[in-house]
């Protein structure tokens, strides 16, 4: 369990009491923070879905049916304007803008990321040079911001080890970009390959892995989105539980270095 979780509970009762926000309307995030607190996620969920901030009731599949969200037409049909701010930002071998191995995950090669958000926060200057890409994600609910949204860069003979993501209140997407034949994900049970310009969505909180055993590199637009189960009051919730833990494990952190130092 992350440790700002066990202080999450007592910010969030406040939240609802400064926003006069009834307690029925935001009973499935407190219950979420009362059995990440107990430690007890693992009793309510199956299949390799192992978030560290589960919110109960919500629907649960490792991978979704386009179908479900009519922006992916209009995001795929973009894909050459994100391609070339891509590209300009560097692209498969940019330097200035690449953050290596974002999550220390990949444990053969090297993963890379151009940030646009890392755990919503904002990278301005990436996004100032991405306008087309941000115009293409702005209709998304959650893309610009709630969580994660960047280019994914997998450099050859790459290995994501399996891993599960923060909560079940985000899906994730992938947009491909420069997709070689080989490169392929696993979540849960079923494995899929990258195309130019077509996109998947999936739930990162049940456990993935990635691999691109090719001699070519891999790229995709990745972002998260709003689980389209959560209320509008519930998302407010939770936005507001992310700024708490920023804020808790950047004090955690300081804490540590001035002791240290």
């Amino acid at each position: 369990m992350q440790p700002w979780i066990t202080q999450s509970p007592a910010y969030l009762e406040r939240w609802i009491d400064e926003q006069e926000i009834d307690r029925s309307a935001v009973a499935r995030v407190i219950e979420g923070l009362d059995i990440a607190v107990r430690d007890e996620v693992g009793r309510h969920t199956t299949g390799g879905q192992q978030p560290n901030l589960y919110i109960p009731g919500l629907s649960a599949a490792p991978w979704w049916e386009n179908d479900r969200f009519p922006w992916t037409a209009n995001l795929e049909a973009a894909t050459p304007d994100i391609v070339a701010e891509f590209e300009a930002l560097g692209g498969l071998r940019g330097r200035r803008t690449l953050s290596s191995n974002p999550t220390e995950l990949a444990d053969e090669g090297r993963w890379s990321a151009h940030y646009l958000y890392y755990t919503a926060k904002a990278y301005p200057r990436n996004i100032k040079a991405c306008p087309k890409t941000v115009a293409a994600l702005a209709s998304i609910p959650g893309a610009l911001g709630c969580g994660m949204t960047y280019f994914s860069v997998l450099d050859p003979h790459t290995h994501i080890a399996a891993h599960t993501g923060f909560t079940n209140a985000h899906l994730r997407c992938h947009l491909g970009l420069v997709t070689p034949e080989g490169p392929s994900i696993r979540v849960g049970d079923e494995s899929r390959q990258w195309e130019r310009g077509r996109t998947f969505v999936f739930d990162d909180s049940f456990e993935h892995e990635v691999w691109n055993d090719t001699g070519s590199g891999r790229a995709v637009l990745l972002f998260d989105l709003w689980h389209p189960d959560l209320s509008e009051v519930e998302v407010r919730a939770i936005t507001y539980l992310m700024e708490v833990s920023r804020k808790l494990i950047y004090r955690s952190f300081w804490s540590k270095e001035f002791v240290s130092a």
